[in-house]
This record gives structure tokens, sequence and C-alpha cells, in this order.
């Protein structure tokens, strides 16, 4: 038994894309005017591409607004619960899917275990999980507006995964923290297993994808995202478009020099970011009490944090053999929080390493917004933005550079994948 929707969507010409786009970027309602207004299109082509998209059941009226001039015009808005996406994040501590609605919001989630050395089980594994999924929303009474099973409303998945990967082909290429995970095709096998089409990207262009989707970007906006997993990573969207690069590898930032004082990374250069941001050596730093690259890092004066944090490399941030966490980032910010002054040392060299990348990659893209976000930004932001912040805003000033961080959660990664197929269907830059 395959999941295979029957309500794929059959638009055809990019103009009732535009629409539907235009429509969706509404979400308190607009009128046929203002569509015309904001698509280019004539009058008499929305007017009738409204209708085929009502019939469709993908918008439908919603009361009247009065303007100052002429009769009243009737609202649009677009129904979220017409159709569904689903979304299939990798990543090295777990598999997790969501189903989301039109406007990526979600309405089922599941958590899998982590992904192992064998890809084949772990994509039946996926397809399972979605098939119980879409079960579990049936027997709740989950319907489309036009009486549609979650089976029948659902348009497809994305994957998220870490890179490297091959966009076009579908295939994952070489991800630094799965292994066994070498040249699979995971599109085409995940087709199979499901029998819905679905796409791939790297977890960090899916993550900003999400953010765009979402919240809606201006069409001259640029946004800088930075994805906080297992390692790190960045992704840059011009007016909605993320940047992918010849081959999709834009945004891999890990052994970016900081600039700050550091051992020599097994690349060859002193200091790389990932050093102070992998999780892997936080936590090995943390359990095994060994010198770290916090430790080892002298910062520069104007990097340096408040007079009342502990600050790495000083004797109050090195108490010797004190208890460290047992494990997980959670505790070692937990420890962080509640005292250990080693800890404290190592979360603000993270952000202190952070923000001097975040300078150079700010240099670089010139952003309008820089977005934090990813499974583990909101385990880090109160012990590392502070120190992110005070990097970044030395170059740019306030009014010109904004810093949020993302309002998405930790499953930004799944989030982020099912709102990439979402784009590929239903956005008109992909037409």
């Amino acid at each position: 038994m395959t999941v295979q929707g029957t309500t794929m969507l059959d638009l055809g010409q990019r103009n009732e894309l535009i629409v539907l786009d235009a429509v969706r970027h509404a979400p308190e309602g607009t009128s046929q005017s203002e569509v015309v207004a904001t698509s280019g299109l004539s009058r008499q082509a929305v007017s009738l591409i409204t209708r085929r998209l009502r019939e469709q059941g993908l918008i439908e009226t919603d009361g009247t607004l009065a303007g100052s001039r002429g009769k009243p015009r009737t609202v649009l808005r677009v129904v979220p619960t017409a159709r569904l996406a689903a979304g299939v994040h990798l990543d090295p501590s777990q598999i997790a899917l969501v189903i989301v609605d039109l406007l990526g919001r979600p309405v089922a989630h599941r958590s899998l275990p982590a992904p192992t050395e064998d890809p084949a089980a772990d994509i039946d594994r996926i397809a399972e999980a979605l098939r119980e999924m879409q079960a579990t929303l049936e027997a709740e009474g989950w319907r489309t507006p036009a009486g549609a099973t979650a089976r029948e409303a659902m348009l497809g998945i994305g994957v998220a995964s870490p890179g490297g990967i091959d966009v076009r082909e579908g295939v994952v290429v070489n991800p630094p923290w799965l292994p066994g995970w070498r040249g699979v095709p995971l599109v085409a096998r995940l087709e199979a297993a499901t029998g819905l089409p679905a796409v791939l990207d790297k977890d960090t262009n899916a993550a900003l994808t999400a953010e765009n989707w979402s919240t809606g970007q201006r069409p001259e906006e640029t946004v800088l995202y930075v994805f906080t997993g297992a390692g790190i990573g960045s992704a840059v969207s011009v007016g909605g478009r993320v940047h992918h690069g010849a081959a999709a590898l834009a945004g891999e930032i890990g052994h970016l020099p900081t600039g700050l004082e550091g051992p020599v990374c097994g690349c060859g250069r002193r200091a790389c970011l990932s050093q102070f941001t992998d999780v892997s050596s936080l936590l090995a730093a943390a359990a095994q009490g060994l010198p770290t690259p916090a430790e080892a890092t002298r910062l520069p004066a104007d990097a340096q944090p408040g007079a009342g944090d502990a600050q790495p490399g000083s004797a109050e941030a090195q108490p010797g053999p004190a208890a460290s966490p047992s494990g997980s980032l959670e505790e070692l910010a937990r420890a962080a929080a509640e005292g250990d002054e080693r800890m404290q040392g190592l979360l603000t060299a993270y952000g202190v390493a952070l923000g001097e990348a975040l300078r150079t990659l700010v240099g670089i893209h010139d952003p309008h917004r820089i977005v934090l976000g990813g499974p583990h930004w909101d385990t880090l932001a109160p012990h590392v933005l502070p120190a992110v912040e005070q990097s970044v805003r030395r170059d740019a000033p306030p009014e010109q550079l904004r810093l949020e961080s993302s309002r998405l959660g930790g499953d930004v990664g799944a989030l982020g994948a099912a709102a990439l197929f979402l784009q590929s269907e239903l956005s008109p830059a992909t037409r």
C-alpha cells in the first residue's frame, strides 16, 4: 500500500500560480483589484483564474472590504487545508517528519530514531511512518473542505539532508554526519516506496525556504540564514529565491576562518568555525575535560564578553576536574545556566566564533536580515546570542541589519523540507 495522493494540482499555466501566490501572501485577505495591481495580469485574466482556483477549492471568498470609491471588494483567501505536503529531515540525531498545510503550518509530526547505515531500511521506515500519520489524521476526522482525506490531499514529499547532495538527481552524495548514506538515490527510492513525488535539498536551504514560505520576503530583500545542527551551515536568498551555487555547495561555512587564535583544524586552517560549533566537539570537550578551542583561544579585545561573563581561557572558566554533562547539548546548556563556568566558557566561545564568522558573511552578502535557527538554536540562543550580536554589531548599525531568531523552532528542517515541495509545486518562480 502506498501513500499516493489523488489530487495533484493541475494548474498548468504560470499565471495561475502567480494569482495563487499573490493570494497566499495576503493572509489577512486580498481582492481581485489588489491581485491585478501586484501581479501585472489583466483584470479579465485575474477574474478567470480566481474562478478556476475557487472551483479547485484552493481559494475562497470571505466577506467584502469597503473601499474609498466604488463598490465593496470581495475578499479572497487561500484555503490552507485544501492540500497537504510532507517534510522529512535527515538529522544525525533523528529523522523528523511533518505534514503541513498550504501555509506551511504543521498538522502532524513524528520523530523516528536516527538514520542508520542501512538507508533502504530507513526509507522504508519513513514511508511506513507517513502512512501511519495519514491514517491517524483520517481516524481523527481530518478532511479538506471538499471532503478529501489526508492521503487524497497529499501533494508530495520534501526531504532535507546535510550536504553534499545532488539536487537535480535527488541523490545524497557524501553527508559528513550520516555514515552509510553515500551515493544514495533518495528521491527515486522514496518515490517508489510511497507513490508520491519527492524533492531533495540541503537542510540549510530547506530551513530558509520555510522562513520565506511562512513569513514572506520582500522582492528586494536579502536574507542570510544560519542553521545550527550537528554542524553549522548557512543559506542566502534574494527575494525569496535561495542561492544554490554550481553544485549546491553554497553555505558550507564549517571551515570558515574565524580570525581567532586557536588550534590548527584538520583542513590545515587555524581556528575554523566548526572547531567551536560542532556539537560532537562541544560534548567531547565537556565530557572529557580536555583543552578545547575555547580555552586555547584568545578573543579579540572588542569581542570579549561582559565583565560578568565567564571568559574562555580565564582561570574562572577552568575549574579543573569539575563534573561535566552526561552527553547532550541540553545538559551542557543546563549546566551553564546553573553556573558551571567551564560550560559557560564553551558556549561563549561558540557565540564569539559564530559572531566573527558572521562578520565575514555580512561583508560578503550585505543582508537585510540574519535569521538564526535550526534544531539546536533554541537551546543555544540564551547562551550564545549576546556574543553573536556583539560581534556582528561592531560593523553593522542596528538600523541597517536585523538579527533575529527563527520562530519555527527545532522542527524547522522538516518544515523546510515540506516547504521545498510546496514551493516546487506552487511558486511561479520555479516555473
